[in-house]
């Protein structure tokens, strides 16, 4: 009987050790797309915004026509090159924080591409910082600066910080005093674009920096599910 107890107990300890099996399949099988946008998980005490609501396209048409407003000024050629690298499919996600959804509540936003290659979504996640770093095709209160992102290779960031002085300077109706700090990255076949913005003083470099580390470490290395 002693010698059955201390099977079962190294087995148990063995199993905790190595990540309990099914625990282990789970945390390195393949994932969905909408299993690699941000969750509650990655950023805790975000819900899924009533407004936003999350979208999905199956080729670069419906991509251009539903999405193409998360770009700031894509060129011509740059347009051009994007049809060529493989597209799959995207979606994007939007989060909120806070009690009551509000506009003047910190969200965290999500854009997702599958490509057929690594390449095309390295090229994709290039494409998303070279475009972030341009100013508004008109005029502008937004200031732009780039950050460093330890901890995911290859990830770039970009904040975009619009205080409430250069709104009124600008003099433009549709501007809002914001600060967003958006990351990019590609992982596999997936070029990811993860921004965290809201009113200056609801948002951090930090938190940015710790929600696309979250979500990073969920999805990296992980397939693609048939």
């Amino acid at each position: 009987m002693k010698g059955l107890v201390l099977l079962l107990f190294a087995v148990l300890v063995l199993g905790t050790a190595c990540g309990g099996g099914s625990d282990e399949a789970t945390s390195t099988g393949p994932l969905t797309l909408a299993q690699r946008v941000v969750t509650e998980e990655d950023a805790p005490g975000s819900k899924p915004d009533p407004v936003e609501k999350r979208e999905t396209a199956a080729d670069i048409d419906e991509f251009a026509d539903k999405m193409g407003d998360a770009f700031i000024n894509p060129s011509k050629e740059e347009n051009q090159d994007l049809q060529t690298v493989g597209f799959v499919q995207a979606i994007r996600d939007t989060r909120y924080f806070g009690d009551t959804h509000s506009r003047d509540d910190a969200h965290t936003f999500s854009l997702v591409i599958q490509l057929d290659s690594p390449d095309g979504a390295k090229e994709f996640a290039d494409f998303f910082h070279t475009d972030s770093l341009r100013p508004c095709p008109e005029s502008c209160a937004f200031s732009v600066s780039e950050f460093d992102v330890e901890g995911i290779p290859g990830a770039t960031g970009v904040r975009r910080f619009a205080s409430e002085e250069a709104v009124k300077t600008a003099g433009t109706s549709d501007e809002r005093p914001y600060d967003s700090y958006a990351i990019f990255f590609a992982d596999g076949d997936f070029a990811y674009d993860i921004d965290y913005g809201g009113p200056p003083g609801t948002t951090s470099e930090d938190k940015a920096v710790e929600i696309a580390q979250n979500l990073y470490d969920r999805v990296h290395g992980r397939p693609a599910a048939s």
